[in-house]
C-alpha cells in the first residue's frame, strides 16, 4: 500500500507565490485608469501628434499646423492656404487635412476657446522650428489639474507640465 507524502514547505510557498502574482495581475487589469495615468497618456498622445506634424512639415518642406476644431473636439493636421482662391475659400488661413492624422480630445478633458471656429494651435516649419504662439491648457474635468503644452520656437520640441487650476502661468 502506497502512502502519500505531505506537501513540502517549498511546494506550498510556490503555490502561494503563484496565487499572489495571479491576483495582482488580475486586479491591475480590472482597475480603471487613475487620474495621473490618464493625464500622462493623454499628454503623450498629443505630443506624438505634434511630433508627426513636425516631421510632416520637414518631409514636405512646407509649413504644417496642429488645428483644433471645437465642435468636433478634434485636432487635425492643416496646411497654410496656397493661393488667393484658397484664401477666399478658407477664411481661417489654413486647409484642414481631415484624412490625415487626427486626435480626439478625451471626454475627461476640457479645452475652452472664445469662438467655435477652428483655431491654429501650433505651426511647425520645414527647418524643424515652430511658432510657439500658444500655450494649450488641457483641464481635467472635475479635478483641480491642468496640463500645459507648449512648443519651443527654435527646436520645435513639445514641452508639457502640470499645474493646479488656480495657479498662475
Amino acid at each position: 500500500m502506497s502512502r502519500r507524502k505531505p506537501f513540502t514547505l517549498v511546494e506550498v510557498v510556490v503555490v502561494i507565490v503563484i496565487m499572489v502574482l495571479t491576483g495582482t495581475i488580475a486586479i491591475g487589469a480590472m482597475r480603471t485608469d487613475s487620474t495621473s495615468r490618464l493625464i500622462r497618456s493623454t499628454t503623450n498622445d498629443f505630443r506624438a501628434l505634434c511630433s508627426r506634424v513636425r516631421y510632416k512639415a520637414m518631409e514636405m518642406s512646407e509649413d504644417r499646423m496642429v488645428v483644433y476644431v471645437p465642435e468636433e473636439r478634434m485636432f487635425y493636421i492643416a496646411r497654410p492656404v496656397a493661393n488667393q482662391e484658397e484664401a477666399l475659400e478658407y477664411e481661417e488661413g489654413f486647409v484642414t487635412l481631415k484624412d490625415s492624422f487626427k486626435w480626439e480630445l478625451p471626454k475627461e478633458f476640457e479645452l475652452t476657446t472664445d469662438e467655435n471656429d477652428p483655431i491654429e494651435v501650433f505651426r511647425f516649419y520645414p527647418d524643424g522650428g515652430a511658432s510657439g504662439r500658444w500655450k494649450l491648457n488641457l483641464a481635467f474635468s472635475g479635478k483641480d489639474r491642468v496640463v500645459v503644452i507648449e512648443v519651443a520656437k527654435l527646436t520645435g520640441a513639445v514641452i508639457s507640465y502640470e499645474r493646479s487650476a488656480g495657479e498662475e502661468q
